[in-house]
């Protein structure tokens, strides 16, 4: 057969989808012709879909060699730039391809989702627009206009008919699948989104992990951590060198009561080290005491717009000694807003590091010459640990954003007090704890969003309703069958789950009849999602908090509605949140040791309604009066801490 028709037939496979024939007449073609650039390309392509991307990057790039206008073999080097996060070579190679062929449709795509890294999302959709118009039927051009408007909050239910339209033509399609699954997650339908998550790994034969990632995921928002946790450990031994499913499996282990601290600061110190791993520090051992001068501050953060993290740090930049300190933002921020606006002008310099590799950021943190870097993200989504590997600033430590160690060696401290990581916790940290004065935070409580304390709901209702705003990540089965024989306790009571996800009829059937097995019956509970969620707490005479991981800011925010919070210490540092919080407060005695401990408290509370009704209205007025808001203190002990760590840092240079 000859060449030209030997190439008409597998391109003919290769487009209906026999891509294994097609590789069998490509090879041909190749072991006669070495150089031919088109059939390098198209060979490419489906090797790349084998996953086979050093193999298929390495043919892509002799296509290129072969004809430097093969637009297509340039489209595909920037695709798997792009899988891998390199996205200035993405760039650089999508661009050499579009000034060859300006209306090439996968090209577009690639513009696209390039023009959303920068944020740029109306430009973003505007180019999958029109490759779409190029080429109806191109499913990427589909599937990426369909997300960026979910993406956008743009008629999400359009988007899930789009995907549904091409599920139809494609139904193999683990892709689509996919991004059903977040479409269906951004309209609170957990349960759908359940379902096409579990599709997405069996179309993939279980071997992709962003699908056994998306699963797990889901069943984290369920609540169902048994499920969860395991199929990380299945995505983390498919690849162990990910960062996704690792600082995932890490954020189930902070709510897993089946294991032991001492098995989850081994989790942590092992992917601490795999962060950190191939990145070489620089060397501080010739810098200079810090003194005689202003203390250079950086704060590393994702969340400086209107993030829960943004207000509890807020107070502090406010009140910043800037006679003794400069202080420096990294910004992370992948949706800036006003309160970013706001926030900026509290730094003496802001760095937007969105679009900075790892060790871009480390280069700019060591040329601003900062002496002390702090992390406010921990492994929370948008997290910068990566540049802080590189050890950018001789003194580095971690604040806030996460709660627990970092797991890493180049973080040197751990700022916490005596509540937060009591004495003898040091084995459970990579890093030294600093301990401060407590209370550790600041509570900037939004006063123009809070509605006032509403009068005691039992008083009304005649019975006493428990309740809770915590994620179901946190309520693991222990926990909840503590909370039924609570139930059992107090006759006629209620317990009350208040969370955005029971919005779905679905979820809420799923969630009842997991509280049923576990000896619920349906009577003794009531599923809500109160919007605004402050009102929800109108509907509490008690909170009941979550262990082995507290709640944090729906603590603070439930004494503020005037609801007491009964809780259990737990492993040190997420384990005593609600200690942080409440033993600053005097409300120490709502924080027990013991699950049986935890139900008489609950249960003695309830039993005596005047004396609730008056708890009630006392706990505004005593967090209004506390040192929490005493803002221009806690800045002065956090600059304490910042001070010893300055002191330290030059005693060793002495």
């Amino acid at each position: 057969m000859k060449p030209a028709l030997m190439f008409a037939k597998a391109l003919d496979y290769q487009l209906s989808g026999k891509g294994n024939e097609a590789k069998e007449i490509y090879k041909k073609l190749l072991r006669a012709y070495p150089d031919r650039s088109e059939v390098l390309g198209n060979l490419a392509v489906l090797i790349k879909q084998d996953g086979l991307l050093t193999l298929a990057e390495n043919m892509l790039k002799r296509a290129i060699n072969a004809d430097k206008r093969n637009f297509s073999a340039y489209t595909t080097l920037a695709n798997i730039c792009l899988g891998r996060k390199d996205y200035k070579e993405a760039a650089r190679y999508n661009k050499i391809a579009l000034d060859i062929e300006p209306n090439f449709p996968d090209a577009l795509v690639n513009d696209g989702v390039l023009l959303i890294q920068d944020n740029r999302l109306e430009e973003a959709e505007a180019q999958f627009w029109r490759a779409m118009q190029l080429d109806p039927r191109n499913k990427h051009a589909r599937m990426n206009f369909a997300n960026i408007r979910r993406y956008r909050k743009i008629n999400i239910e359009g988007s899930i008919d789009m995907l549904k339209a091409l599920l139809e033509e494609q139904p193999e399609s683990d892709e689509v699948q996919l991004m059903l699954c977040f479409a269906y997650q951004d309209i609170l339908r957990i349960v759908k989104a359940l379902e096409s998550a579990s599709e997405a790994v069996r179309l993939s034969g279980g071997r992709k992990i962003e699908a056994l990632n998306a699963l797990a995921t889901v069943h984290m928002v369920l609540g169902e951590l048994e499920e969860a946790s395991a199929l990380y450990e299945k995505s983390r031994q498919l690849d162990p060198d990910s960062l996704i499913s690792a600082t995932a499996y890490l954020f189930t282990l902070n709510y897993d009561d089946r294991r032991t601290p001492e098995e989850v600061i081994e989790e942590y110190r092992s992917i601490g080290n795999l962060i950190a791993r191939n990145h070489t520090r620089y060397d501080h051992s010739q810098r200079a005491k810090i003194e005689g001068r202003k203390i250079r501050i950086g704060y590393s953060s994702p969340d400086l717009y209107s993030h829960v993290v943004s207000f509890f740090i807020d107070p502090i930049l406010r009140n910043h000694d800037k006679s003794k300190f400069e202080v420096y933002a990294y910004a992370n921020v992948i949706k800036p807003d006003d309160h970013t606006i706001y926030l900026k002008k509290f730094f003496d310099k802001w760095v937007d590091v969105l679009q900075m590799t790892d060790q871009e950021v480390a280069q700019k943190i060591k040329e601003d010459n900062i002496d002390i870097m702090i992390d406010l993200a921990g492994h929370t989504y948008g997290h910068r640990l990566g540049a802080l590997a590189y050890k950018p600033a001789p003194i580095q430590a971690t604040y806030l954003g996460f709660g627990y160690t970092t797991g890493m060696e180049a973080i040197d401290y751990f700022i916490g007090d005596k509540n937060f990581t009591p004495e003898g916790c040091e084995p459970y940290f990579v890093e030294k704890i600093l301990r401060i004065e407590e209370p550790v935070y600041a509570y900037n409580p939004p006063r123009y969003r809070i509605p006032e304390v509403a009068p005691l709901p039992a008083l009304e209702k005649g019975y006493v309703t428990f309740g809770t705003m915590s994620r179901m990540i946190r309520l693991n089965s222990r926990l909840l069958t503590v909370w039924r024989e609570i139930l059992e306790r107090v006759p006629g009571s209620k317990l009350r789950f208040d969370q955005k996800t029971f919005e779905d009829a679905e979820t809420i059937e799923r969630f009842t009849r997991r509280l049923e097995g576990l000896g619920y019956r349906r009577e003794q509970i009531e599923l809500h999602s109160t919007n605004p969620h402050w009102d929800g707490y109108h509907q509490f005479d008690i909170a009941l908090d979550c262990w082995p991981h507290n709640a944090g800011t729906t603590t603070f925010e439930a004494l503020y509605l005037g609801v007491p919070v009964v809780s259990k210490r737990d492993r040190p540092s997420v384990g005593r949140l609600s200690d942080m919080v409440m033993s600053p407060l005097g409300l120490g005695d709502w924080v027990v040791d013991t699950e049986a401990e935890f139900v008489e408290k609950a249960v003695a509370l309830a039993s005596d309604l005047p004396k609730l009704a008056e708890i009630r209205q006392s706990l505004r007025p005593k967090i209004n009066e506390s040192t929490f808001l005493d803002f221009r203190l806690r800045t002065r002990n956090l600059e304490a801490g910042y001070l010893e760590m300055v002191r330290r840092y030059n005693e060793e240079r002495s």
